[in-house]
């Protein structure tokens, strides 16, 4: 049992407890005033202020890029068909094999269409000795005409001399006659003359008509006969050989047909690239671009867009672009995917800060800057975005000090005390 005194010295010490917690609770509630009250315009007590890091902004070179994959293809692509059929006699190329253009790939052995070119050759031949034969028919009724025309002339000098000897009464009328009688003779034979001239002409067109058929139908048949021998269109490398000796090949224009040769210039390169359309707008002929075939991310090429489609696929939304791309040394394969970066916008002097100083809040962008030795919310308007820097378009000057550090345990108007970021340009 606690006795009076027990009872007594029991009260006194919950009394003295209860006046310390009284003492301790207003002293937590005095300081706590004194980080809240205004600091005078010349400056912040630093016991009260929150430290902060700070930056100035930069001014750089700034760019967006375009991220995209991309389709290596060859710069030229050619499937080669037979134009005629014939069994193959020679194969001259394999898969790998680079070719010049004009080079014999293969061979076709077409043994009818030799016989046909040679049939027409004659044919040919007989025409043109056709002709010649009409030519000198017309040579010869020329010659004729002439001698007619002489013929011609001399009798009207003989009519005008004895119709004169006739008008003297020197000669008889019988004479007379007889003269105009041989003129008339003379006029027909030459109208004869010129008539076969005419007609041998004719026959001469006719001729050489019938030559220029023949001729073509040589020149027909030789092309044809050309088709049998399978050439390279151009400078490449053969991607794929469809055929093998003996093998009867089918014309081009017959129902279903594989290719003989697939030639691929390579020595430059076609990367296809599909632009999104909502950057479209940016990319132009003449963008700079780096590809990056996969697999080989040590490996980068330079390049420039070389044409764009300036129309959207309506099923993608997206556009066509190119990248003309040399690759004298091989090193590059149709076929191949790459990643391609393309610089779709860009800055000289660029205002930026760091992308870690930005906040946002609904639609708005901010800073936090330290004025007056307060954090004050600043609003701006961004722009072009690296992933490290930030483009400020507007909001924010030159000589700004920008929280970078802190900025998420400050509000507008507390005290700071900035402290320069380390790397930083200016604190």
């Amino acid at each position: 049992m606690i006795g009076p005194a027990s009872t007594q010295w029991f009260i006194t010490r919950r009394i003295a407890l209860l006046g310390a917690g009284v003492v301790l609770a207003a002293a937590a509630l005095l300081q706590s005033q004194a980080r809240e009250r205004p600091v005078p315009d010349g400056g912040v007590d630093g016991n009260d202020a929150r430290k902060v890091e700070v930056v100035t902004p930069q001014r750089q070179a700034m760019a967006r890029t375009l991220d995209v994959p991309a389709t290596l293809e060859a710069f030229e692509q050619a499937d080669l068909y037979a134009k005629t059929s014939g069994y193959v006699a020679e194969v001259r190329v394999d898969i790998g094999d680079r070719v010049r253009a004009g080079d014999v790939l293969a061979v076709l052995d077409v043994p009818e269409m030799r016989h046909e070119v040679r049939h027409a050759e004659a044919v040919h031949r007989a025409r043109e000795a056709r002709s010649a034969q009409v030519r000198s028919r017309v040579e010869t009724a020329r010659a004729e005409l002439r001698r007619s025309e002489a013929d011609l002339n001399l009798r009207k000098i003989t009519f005008d001399r004895k119709k004169q000897l006739r008008e003297g009464n020197a000669i008889p009328q019988q004479e007379l006659d007889q003269a105009q009688g041989e003129l008339a003779v003379a006029q027909a034979q030459v109208a004869v003359g010129e008539a076969r001239i005419a007609g041998a002409e004719a026959d001469v067109a006719a001729a050489a008509a019938e030559v220029a058929m023949a001729r073509a139908a040589v020149e027909r048949l030789r092309t044809l006969n050309d088709y049998a021998t399978i050439r390279a269109p151009f400078d490449g490398v053969i991607s794929r050989r469809l055929v093998d000796r003996g093998m009867l090949v089918q014309t081009a224009t017959a129902n279903r047909t594989s290719p003989l040769f697939t030639v691929q210039r390579i020595d430059r390169l076609r990367i296809y690239i599909e632009v999104p359309e909502t950057d479209v707008l940016f990319v132009r002929a003449g963008a700079a671009a780096t590809v990056t075939p996969y697999g080989r991310s040590e490996s980068s090429f330079e390049g420039r867009v070389s044409r764009i489609a300036s129309a959207l696929n309506p099923r993608t939304r997206t556009m066509r672009a190119e990248i003309d791309l040399a690759n004298d040394d091989g090193v590059l394969m149709p076929g191949m995917y790459a990643q391609v970066v393309l610089a779709v916008d860009s800055r000289d002097r660029a205002l930026t800060v760091p992308a870690a100083a930005l906040l946002t809040e609904g639609d708005s962008t901010f800073v936090y800057t330290v004025k007056d030795g307060r954090a004050a919310r600043t609003e701006i308007r961004t722009g072009l975005d690296d992933g490290l820097r930030v483009e400020v378009r507007e909001g924010l000057a030159d000589d700004a000090r920008v929280i970078v550090a802190g900025k998420g345990l400050v509000s507008d108007g507390l005290p700071v005390q900035p402290v320069r970021a380390a790397g930083s340009m200016g604190g």
